[in-house]
């Protein structure tokens, strides 16, 4: 049976990324340290719940996702016709469908599969009850954190309220982090060429190469 991961306790350093977590507004992402990364396209759903792909929606408009704004938000659908009507265009957060494929990517390029040991972070910006997205972080409240297996990923979201599942989470031991960055409707996961390999090349993920934020802001 899983369950939701636990509180991480106040002085728990979280692997060493506590300062780095408290200090990125939005979910934290790495500057280095990692062989490979790639982003995960949120799921595009119509009102008959069908699941539409992000490079589709786009050719039906005569665009390319490539020549689109970045990164990827809401923006990307800016002027495309019926992109308004369709959800997970937001974003926000990790939706269930994109967790659920890929948890065990990540359960079979980590050493401990399904029991790897994981820490997680709310960004600040969303770390209190009742505080809208993009508002900001009240200054009192701390950093908030939690611990627990890979495999309880999937069952930590189901117990989250809306858009509170962690920004940031991460394998103990380094070998991968996932950020889902608040103000975004994508995913980027960092880890070993190999598992960045498996992610692109999984039908029931919309996996692409595209530069970091880091990148793309020219941070």
């Amino acid at each position: 049976m899983t369950r939701a991961w636990t509180r991480a306790t106040a002085d728990d350093s979280l692997d060493g990324l506590r300062d780095r977590l408290a200090a990125a507004d939005c979910g934290y992402e790495p500057g280095d340290g990692y062989e490979d990364h790639c982003w995960l396209l949120t799921p595009l759903y119509d009102e008959t719940g069908a699941r539409h792909r992000w490079h589709d929606v786009l050719a039906r408009a005569g665009t390319r996702l490539a020549d689109r704004p970045r990164p990827f938000s809401y923006l990307t659908f800016e002027g495309v016709e019926g992109a308004d009507a369709l959800e997970g265009v937001m974003g926000g957060e990790i939706d269930r469908t994109t967790l659920t494929a890929l948890v065990p990517h990540l359960a079979r390029h980590s050493a401990a599969g399904g029991a790897t040991p994981c820490g997680a972070a709310q960004a600040p910006v969303t770390n209190s009850p009742g505080v809208p997205l993009g508002s900001a972080p009240e200054p009192a409240v701390p950093l908030i954190a939690w611990r627990g297996p890979l495999s309880d990923a999937p069952a930590h979201h189901d117990a989250a309220p809306h858009h509170c599942f962690p920004a940031t989470w991460w394998a103990a031991d380094g070998s991968w982090l996932v950020l889902t960055n608040v103000d975004l409707s994508a995913t980027e996961v960092f880890g070993s060429a190999a598992l960045i390999a498996d992610l692109l090349a999984d039908p029931e993920l919309e996996a692409v190469r595209a530069p970091t934020l880091a990148e793309t802001f020219g941070a």
